[in-house]
């Protein structure tokens, strides 16, 4: 038997009867030399019998296979491990592929044999299949805009090579990659489990092994999360663990990049970036705003030339009656902060 071309690596979860329509986005694409890995990460027993029963109807097209470590890391690099195919897709259980999607992405990738991976624009669909917004191209969210800014400002000191195309961060569930800059990659880091920042550190992986290209054209829906799906991921993620998983990303960071010569700036602005980020959620707090300070005061340290840090460290100074709108949340949090989180926890980030 032949080897797929493409393999599509679909981790489950809680998706419910949404993968049934992730799978059949898959199933009705024009280019058939594919496979799809279902990878069971814990799913509930809703999300397990869909994919049970397409897996009995499509033996020659889908696997089964089950990562018991919960997170997307390790259940991604469960279906890398069990796939075939020369192309690989890292799909999310509740999002729709284009019909044409493969097609166009392994057209694309055999004309360009210097790129590492393609991505496209997307879609944004409601959790009940409403469209909201079409044709999306930009980085999104705003953090990762300017994660990207910094990353081509220092492209040849992080990368090793002179920037022919600027680096860009599509959508993940849009990129198409090539096996070998998968393998080369050393795949999704664990230390990110269960969620949250792992596909950009994996994405900057990738770039180490090549450029990227971005499809001028939607082929891809994005599913906005229905309220049970944002309960869900802020049980497994609160602000707090949140901020910690930042910490392991920029020391998996340093790793990578600390012993490349020139990129010295490049890890001051990241740093910079990362604690005015942060220094949000203690801003948003009523009792927080020490807190906050202290982080905004460390990112101008690490990056003298961030204004956008002095203008919020001035405004953490105005009147509380100015809050929240001053800054780039919209309410208050009401819990007080827990008594883990104190100066020198703010202190040890990013250190």
């Amino acid at each position: 038997m032949s080897l797929p071309e493409v393999s599509v690596i679909i981790p489950m979860y809680r998706e419910g009867p949404l993968i049934s329509e992730t799978i059949e986005s898959i199933l009705s694409q024009t280019f058939t030399d594919y496979e799809i890995i279902l990878v069971d990460n814990n799913a509930d027993p809703e999300t397990r019998g869909f994919a049970e029963e397409f897996v009995k109807k499509h033996p020659d097209k889908i696997r089964l296979t089950k990562e018991t470590t919960q997170g997307i890391s390790s259940a991604r690099n469960k279906g890398f491990q069990e796939s075939r195919g020369r192309f690989i897709v890292f799909h999310d259980g509740d999002d729709l592929s284009h019909s044409h999607r493969l097609a166009t992405q392994h057209s694309f990738l055999e004309k360009h044999s210097e790129l590492a991976f393609v991505g496209s624009w997307h879609d944004l669909i409601s959790h009940d299949n409403h469209l909201i917004k079409k044709n999306i191209s930009e980085t999104l969210p705003s953090f990762w805009a300017e994660t990207e800014k910094i990353f081509n400002q220092h492209f040849q000191e992080a990368f090793l090579r002179p920037k022919t195309r600027p680096i860009k961060f599509p959508l993940f569930s849009t990129c198409f990659f090539r096996r070998e800059a998968v393998r080369a990659s050393g795949g999704h880091d664990e230390r990110l489990n269960p969620r949250w920042f792992e596909e950009n550190e994996f994405l900057l992986k990738v770039f180490d092994q090549g450029d990227a290209g971005v499809i001028p054209e939607a082929l891809l829906s994005y599913r906005k999360h229905s309220p049970e799906g944002n309960r869900i991921m802020k049980d497994q993620m609160n602000w707090i663990r949140k901020t910690r998983h930042l910490n392991t990303f920029f020391n998996i960071l340093k790793e990578r990049y600390a012993d490349r010569p020139g990129t010295e700036k490049l890890l001051n602005r990241l740093r910079s970036h990362f604690l005015r980020y942060t220094s949000q959620f203690f801003l948003q707090h009523k009792d927080g705003a020490p807190l906050g300070r202290i982080g905004l005061k460390r990112a101008i340290e690490s990056s003298p030339a961030d204004e956008l840090s002095r203008k919020l460290l001035m405004k953490s100074y105005f009147p509380k009656a100015l809050y929240p709108k001053l800054f780039w949340f919209d309410n208050w949090m009401t819990e007080p902060l827990p008594t883990e989180v104190n100066e020198s926890f703010i202190r040890s980030l990013f250190a």
